[in-house]
């Protein structure tokens, strides 16, 4: 059921609700287990932010909250979750129906994101200290004078999750800078997630499918703390136990951050048939994670996937003889599909720091540059330098396009105008045999997944072979990644009674580090890889996927998520991990599950 808030009466009307700055959005109230202003005329006469009135309305479930403080902040611009700034200096508290009116003069900068958080109030039982809420609202610049905010714990899953890369608390939400893409559209996933104007998962785009049911479960989980009179009752013990923290927002938080954590088993039980959001699980999964899937008919095998400087992926169709550009996730999310340029069977991807795309045509044994419009750039295709059977390629700092040549057992260096150069092809004196994955450090040095020796080849910037070394047992691999501070990952398989996933750790100089292969955390014949910006590897397997810290595995034994078959696995500026789905023609993303990271990757290496 959902409870939609009524219109602003005549008293509330009257009421000097006038303050030159920011509005917020919201209205309405959805019910339903087995758990994102502007800035006022300033003394140079630029010009006013609309004089606009401020409302809405508080609930835990369906119960209104009374007397839950209201307060408004503005994001820190210090750092990564650095102090926000709170923007009401007067208490402003909610009424008997949960109800509150902000009648302080505030303001902020056009460009700000700002987001609303309730905390304390009577729900039904008492008062409950526990109980925190918040949206995540957007920037100052969309709120208009007719915004209308309910905030519950719908809202409060999607912003922690959306958040969580930028978010230690609800008072710390900040990244470096007034407006950087990877919060930005953070606070455009979370109300792709749940529209903080009606307190409930909004209709989504044709071919997206939203994480509904999951939604409704974890808001269910937190209602069962929210709706009580505090720590002291049973669901906030259990919900407050499980994740280590003392208020509601807090324990979301913790559970997006990891969401695989064995110690969430119970919260499962907290959603009652009786819960306020359905439909619900019907049981304990295996994880908490959060999904958005998207299919569509743009969408054949894809394979490839490289997120560009603003939240865009790019994905390559390998039996679609395509390109899909997908933006960030919201909700005008749409793809749009690039055939130009004589795409065949493309496989591996990447960005340069202008923009342009860059595909491994494999089956048309070229490398084919894309615009960051979807044009073919100028010269494209290009087949020098001993390309063959491309199937992986990565960008360094400098434009150049470092392709690996399965077939050519060989990799090729190409300049920004497509054109090989250095020794190209380059055979590291007939070391390279069936390189099957590529990346780059911060000091421009090549990694070469060298699938036809089971080792690890290293380059330098110049392309002169450095070493090519194995741990003795990794057969196979098919994926390279490199971390900020130079730690490789290889991914392939391990041979005996049976093949079994695992990945060798190893730095950009040739130390294979000590206990490798590593193994566990749900891998199982991993297919791509990738870093996180807290230095943590991405692997995706037949079926899910796997997150390890160094050797430890964080996923459990039964990986992340429900996958068909991914190809390629990135994690973008938000903090989402994204899959191009091979088995089922899907992109799907893992809301918040990883560490934000600088994209394009382009941008982080050398030389």
């Amino acid at each position: 059921m959902q409870i939609t808030s009524s219109p602003m009466s005549t008293r509330l009307a009257t009421q000097a609700l006038i303050f030159a700055g920011t509005a917020i959005v919201a209205s309405a109230l959805l019910a339903g287990c087995g758990m994102k202003g502007g800035s006022a005329v300033n003394s140079s006469g630029s010009s006013a932010i609309p004089l606009v009135r401020f409302q809405g309305k508080v609930f835990g479930g369906q119960q209104p909250v009374y007397g839950a403080t209201i307060q408004l902040y503005t994001v820190g611009t210090a750092g990564t979750a650095s102090a926000a700034a709170p923007l009401i200096a007067s208490t402003v508290t909610t009424n008997s129906s949960g109800q509150f009116a902000i009648t302080d003069t505030f303001s902020c900068t056009l460009a700000t994101q700002v987001y609303i958080v309730a905390t304390g109030g009577d729900s039904g039982s008492g008062t409950n200290p526990a109980l925190s809420l918040m949206a995540a609202l957007g920037p100052c610049s969309s709120l208009t004078s007719s915004s209308f905010i309910n905030i519950n714990e719908l809202t409060t899953v999607a912003s922690v999750y959306a958040l969580s890369s930028y978010m230690t608390d609800y008072a710390h939400i900040g990244a470096t800078g007034s407006n950087p893409s990877g919060l930005v559209n953070a606070f455009k996933t979370a109300n792709l997630l749940v529209d903080s104007g009606l307190g409930a998962s909004p209709t989504p785009p044709a071919g997206m499918t939203l994480p509904t049911t999951r939604l409704n479960t974890l808001a269910d989980i937190l209602a069962a703390c929210v709706n009580t009179a505090g720590a002291s009752s049973s669901g906030c013990i259990t919900l407050l136990s499980a994740t280590g923290a003392s208020e509601t927002i807090g324990a979301g938080l913790a559970i997006a951050k990891n969401p695989g954590s064995a110690n969430l088993t119970a919260l499962c039980s907290l959603a009652a048939p009786a819960s306020p959001f359905v439909p619900m699980l019907t049981a304990q999964p295996n994880d908490f994670t959060l999904a958005v899937n998207y299919t569509g008919a743009e969408l054949a095998s894809p394979y490839g996937i490289a997120i560009d400087a603003s939240g865009n992926a790019w994905v390559t169709n390998e039996a679609g003889f395509s390109v899909v550009k997908a933006p960030s996730p919201t909700q005008t999310f749409a793809t749009t599909s690039y055939s130009a340029g004589g795409l065949l069977a493309p496989r591996g991807i990447s960005i340069d720091r202008s923009g342009n795309a860059w595909i491994a045509n494999t089956g048309g044994s070229n490398v084919v540059e894309l615009t960051s419009s979807g044009s073919p750039a100028s010269g494209s295709p290009f087949s020098s330098g001993g390309i063959s059977a491309p199937i992986a390629i990565a960008n360094d700092s400098s434009g150049n396009a470092w392709v690996a040549n399965f077939n050519g057992n060989s990799i090729t260096e190409l300049n920004s105008a497509g054109t090989a150069i250095g020794s190209s092809p380059i055979t590291g004196s007939g070391a390279l045999n069936a390189p099957t994955s590529i990346a780059l450090d911060a000091s421009g040095r090549v990694a070469v997944a060298n699938a036809g020796t089971g080792q690890l080849c290293l380059f330098n910037n110049a392309a002169a072979l450095q070493s090519c070394v194995s741990d003795g047992t990794l057969f196979a691999p098919t994926a390279v990644a490199v971390s900020s501070d130079g730690t490789v990952s290889l991914a392939g398989s391990t041979t005996g009674s049976s093949v079994a996933g695992a990945f060798t750790i190893a730095t950009t100089t040739g130390t294979v580090i000590t206990g490798s292969p590593f193994s566990g955390g749900g891998l199982t014949l991993p297919t791509a890889a990738s870093f996180d910006g807290n230095g943590n590897s991405w692997f995706a397997n037949h079926g899910s996927l796997s997150e390890f810290s160094g050797g430890v595995p964080v996923s459990p034994s039964a990986g992340l998520g429900s996958l068909s078959s991914p190809a390629g696995v990135a994690v973008d500026a938000s903090g989402n991990v994204w899959t191009a789905n091979s088995g089922d023609n899907s992109v799907s993303i893992f809301i918040g599950l990883g560490t934000a990271v600088t994209t394009p990757l382009a941008a982080t290496v050398g030389p």
